[in-house]
């Protein structure tokens, strides 16, 4: 007999169609098989660390319906008649890639379809984050959510990010609905942990009025959590090596609890002993992940979901300095060392290049500048609570609670750059009130107009308030920037430690040196130094509260014509000092109340059921953030009020019966680029994206998309340029006799990007055969890219080839990953767009990987 596979595009009231009288027993059955699921498609064939779930509930899975106005109400009927067997082969959920596949709630917060939706968005289930080898590395890297959006190309991020870069700006992060707030910049100075996401969504521009955002983003990730087995118990193992040192593996199980099947749980394990391409960088792990679910009846569910983490780990950051045309052209380096103790940033006791440079020779791309005695380890952990209840069909009430723990402590030697948090906590709790009403009674939906169809004026709401507390203690130190002062050929890594030079140790305990001079961090080991007036950098004993009311209300105004109206307010509540440690001369401290409101108006206009055209405004106040998200004492009210502004519009299509959608849409986002060390800067981004996802059937799908992004700077009402650790390439230092480490500042002006490519077009193609073999093939290719405001250093247009084999049967699953097959010397940027760490872009510059084969092997039971 033929292996049954569900459309999942199908609706259920056309399988309704095809009977005269179905029994309400054959009613649910297909409701449960056809039920969409906004959170990502649950799967039990797929390899790890980012798994799906074979459970069709999800976080909100139990308001898909019911909370969408003008749904299909329940069919009862008591008729019974013998049915004909049906055999549909056809798509699987966990294969199907089109975003129409189901509703989408990481949007606007209540589930609607695609087509509907006025923003760009991409959901991503597992089987497509499998594909682009999202989750496959054991952190973040900066490829692999670009291969299925474009514009969410990132950069290195050090490894540990929680979310890329997304339209140039650092994306935030959010786990089943909630934002993560303890990241600056989406950097949780700790590696992501994928073995608890089931699935995830990518939304470009500012968040919604239920979600709200704290800090400037360019867009966001929307992370949805493995789910419980509810239907049976099941599990599987798996385990994945690679290239240069890389050793994954985990076990999943779970399975209903009781015999009625409503309370059901999950549990996840992942390991990882990491070593890397790049010398001396490591990345070991261990992550706990549990589920619990129970639903005793329709209307009413509670889900917990805990995740535990251990990590012992290396932060991506000093990679091959001294970057110039010729490195990127031909692999040429110049070596030569200035003696340790000289080291210094700045112009003054600073000898020039050309009193040590040698002539340039070829270097190996694996060489990158960390000491081996750096790294350090953390914690994380979390607590998060969702229930529902259901009154009727048309009013819901879902309660939110999430809790985050993060703790770290790490170093950097050759930077210099350390960093202790000292068990940083977040606590979230909100309640959302969803309700359907209509305006007019449904049978006046039959008064149709010209142009714009049939009224409905109804109203799908949702309101209500989200609180917020947030608790850091946070030493950094980041300021003494002297990485083009060692040379990765022919000197003692060892040597590679800021520490050793006199300049830096004239800074310690001299609260006159550049912000504050470093002190000693209270309980961290030898060596753990702090600044304590580093502002955005971070350095803070800092708790406050926020409160939130918000309402968004999604119009349905005819059949044709929708508007959605969305507004929030955010109260911030902030006490902040300087930490415990800082000397009396240097104490600061912050008490303050800000208030910052939230507006988003979009409309889409269905010119055909297969057409729609679309238009959003976003409007709001975020807020700078200090390292791990809270606030620094030296802020001032301009940091609680920076802009982040949307205009965009678009048109989207759903053709050749569902199996072709595509998108097109224009935007301008204004936002602002983070200083570590000063005010945020004003900053536009202008583009025009397109993406085309085709699935005739279950053997074939691709998957193409195209960004052109502009970004510019504007400095001209700042009082001077962009600043940088050094200001021109080490090539340009040596023919002109200047030092390096010279940490100035351009003039004031307007200037376009760094490390940002202007263009970029990715694709993936999968073709499966019957006897569950399959290919893979990915490509991403980047327009050029400069490293500095001069613009004269630049990383010329390149591309990078993937692929991938597999096989999938009942009990087995391998994966065969080849990664630059065309072993392209591809770079990146250290710093991309409007991040902070573009200040680095002429002393650091990342070496992409070459061809390397990664293995993965499931068994299942």
């Amino acid at each position: 007999m033929k292996i049954l596979f569900i459309f999942t595009h199908l609706k259920i009231k056309d399988l309704f169609s095809l009977f005269l009288a179905p029994q309400r027993a054959v009613i649910i059955f297909l409701s449960l098989c056809f039920w969409p699921s906004n959170q990502g498609y649950p799967d039990n064939t797929s390899s790890l660390p980012l798994n799906p779930s074979a459970a069709t509930n999800s976080p909100d899975s139990a308001d898909t319906t019911d909370s969408t106005v003008g749904s299909d109400k329940k069919t009862k009927n008591k008729q019974t008649n013998s049915l004909p067997e049906i055999t549909v082969t056809a798509v699987g959920p966990n294969e199907n890639i089109l975003p129409t596949a189901h509703s989408n709630t990481s949007v606007y917060a209540i589930p609607l379809d695609v087509i509907d939706i006025p923003r760009n968005v991409t959901p991503i289930s597992h089987g497509l984050a499998q594909s682009a080898g999202i989750g496959q590395f054991g952190y973040l890297d900066p490829l692999s959510t670009a291969f299925i959006v474009p514009a969410a190309l990132t950069q290195i991020n050090y490894g540990i990010a929680s979310a890329p870069t997304i339209r140039g700006r650092n994306g935030l992060t959010l786990i089943n609905g909630i934002e993560e707030t303890l990241n600056n910049n989406s950097e949780q100075n700790i590696p992501w942990n994928y073995n608890m996401v089931e699935s995830m969504d990518i939304v470009e521009g500012p968040s919604n009025a239920v979600f709200g955002a704290t800090q400037v983003s360019g867009g966001y990730i929307n992370y949805i959590t493995k789910q419980p087995y509810f239907d049976n118990f099941r599990g599987y193992v798996w385990d994945t090596i690679g290239m240069y040192q890389e050793y994954m593996w985990g076990a999943d199980i779970g399975g209903p609890i009781d015999k009625d099947k409503k309370l059901a749980y999950r549990f996840s394990y992942m390991g990882q002993e990491n070593g890397s391409y790049y010398q001396y960088q490591r990345n070991d792990q261990q992550n706990f992940y549990l589920a619990l679910g129970y639903h005793p009846q329709d209307s009413y569910s509670i889900d917990l979901y805990a995740d535990l983490g251990t990590y012992d780990f290396t932060p991506m950051w000093g990679m091959i300095n001294r970057p110039t045309q010729q490195l990127i052209d031909n692999g040429l380096y110049f070596p030569g060392a200035l003696s340790p103790t000289l080291a210094n940033t700045g112009i003054v006791n600073n000898p020039p290049a050309s009193s040590y440079l040698g002539t340039p020779v070829g270097i190996s791309r694996r060489n990158v500048l960390l000491n081996p005695t750096d790294g350090g380890y953390g914690t994380t952990g979390l607590t998060q609570v969702i229930q529902r209840l259901s009154i009727n069909e048309d009013f819901q009430i879902i309660n939110n609670t999430f809790f985050w723990y993060h703790n770290d402590q790490w170093i950097l030697h050759p930077l210099f750059y350390d960093e202790s948090c000292r068990g940083d906590y977040e606590i979230d709790n909100r309640t959302e009130c969803r309700l359907n009403i209509y305006s007019l009674p449904q049978e006046n939906g039959e008064k149709s107009y010209p142009v714009i169809g049939h009224l409905l004026f109804s109203h799908a709401l949702d309101t209500g308030i989200e609180m917020h507390y947030q608790k850091n203690l946070d030493y950094n130190s980041d300021s003494f920037i002297v990485l083009n002062s060692y040379s990765l050929i022919n000197q003692n890594p060892l040597l590679w430690n800021a520490e050793l030079s006199k300049y830096f140790q004239a800074r310690i305990g001299n609260p006159k040196a550049p912000f504050g001079g470093e002190w000693p961090i209270p309980g961290a080991p030898a060596g753990y130094y702090f600044e304590p007036a580093n502002l955005a950098a971070g350095s803070t004993d800092c708790h406050y509260g926020a409160v939130s009311p918000f309402l968004l209300d999604n119009i349905n105004i005819t059949d044709k014509l929708s508007l959605i109206l969305g507004a929030r307010a955010t109260g911030y509540f902030i006490s902040a000092q300087t930490p415990p440690g800082t000397p009396p001369i240097l104490f600061q401290q912050l008490s303050t109340t800000q208030l910052t409101p939230l507006v988003d108006v979009g409309t889409v206009y269905k010119i055909f059921p297969w057409l729609s055209a679309y238009f959003d405004f976003n409007w709001g106040y975020v807020v700078n953030a200090a390292d791990m998200g809270g606030f620094s004492p030296f802020f001032g009210p301009s940091q609680f009020h920076l802009l982040n502004e949307l205009y965009e519009g678009g048109f989207k299509f759903d053709l050749l019966n569902h199996s072709l959608f595509a998108a097109v849409d224009s935007f301008s986002q204004f936002t602002y680029l983070n200083n570590r060390t000063g005010p945020a800067t004003p900053s536009t981004v202008n583009g025009f994206e397109a993406s085309i996802n085709y699935q005739p059937n279950r053997h074939f799908w691709a998957k193409l998309g195209y960004a052109y992004m502009h970004g510019t700077e504007d400095w001209t009402s700042v009082g001077h340029g962009p600043p940088m650790y050094q200001t021109y390439s080490t090539a340009l230092a040596l023919q002109s006799n200047l030092p390096l480490n010279n940490n100035q500042m351009y003039p004031a002006g307007i200037y376009n990007f760094l490390g940002f490519p202007d263009q970029i077009f990715s694709g993936l193609i999968t073709y499966r055969h019957d006897s569950g073999i399959g290919i893979t093939m990915g490509a991403l290719l980047m327009s050029e890219q400069y490293l500095g405001y001069n613009y004269t250093t630049h990383i010329p247009t390149q591309f990078i080839l993937n692929s991938t084999l597999f096989y999938t049967a009942q009990r087995w699953e391998a994966r065969l990953y080849f990664y630059n097959f065309t072993n392209e010397p591809y770079w990146l940027a250290f710093g991309m767009g409007a991040n902070g760490t573009r200040t680095f872009n002429y002393e650091d510059i990342v070496a992409g990987m070459p061809f390397w084969i990664q293995a993965t092997l499931v068994y299942k039971f």
